[in-house]
């Protein structure tokens, strides 16, 4: 799914932006691992949370959000070179790697459908500015929730 030198920069952009979550996505083309760009998005949630806290509970700490804008210019870019998302990652900051109820929320069209089926979501664990665990999560279209997927 992906290769060795695009998990690091996923773990380095895990640690460099710790005490907060990272997120990015993983584009490429379908069956060339590869060549696929990893794209740092950064993380608006502080800058969400500051602006409305009633709406937007938490802070880059235990959540994180890719702005509309910028998520629309990357998936423009990939499609226009024949790319797609392949994986949407993100870090939990001395939690585990584990799908959340939040995480779940926002990959769901009105609670109900993928809003990406075919990409793969990866969660990093860091403890104290280390990597501690990974997972992968895929959509099941039969149970209707994301499963950790075997590494």
């Amino acid at each position: 799914m992906l290769v060795k030198e695009h998990l690091d920069e996923i773990h380095r952009h895990a640690v460099e932006e710790y005490p907060f979550e990272c997120c990015g996505i993983v584009v490429g083309k379908p069956g060339h691992d590869e060549d696929n760009i990893v794209y740092r998005c950064k993380n608006i949630q502080n800058k969400l949370h500051e602006k409305d806290p009633e709406n937007y509970v938490r802070d880059a700490r235990t959540a994180y959000n890719i702005s509309a804008l910028e998520l629309q210019k990357l998936l423009s870019t990939a499609d226009s070179q024949g790319m797609i998302f392949k994986v949407l990652y993100h870090s939990h900051p001395e939690h585990d790697a584990y799908f959340s109820e939040e995480d779940t929320r926002m990959a769901l069209f009105d609670g109900e459908a993928p809003i990406y089926p075919d990409t793969s979501y990866l969660v990093v664990s860091v403890y104290d500015k280390k990597i501690r665990d990974q997972a992968f999560f895929n959509w099941n279209p039969e149970t209707k929730t994301f499963e950790r997927a075997s590494n």
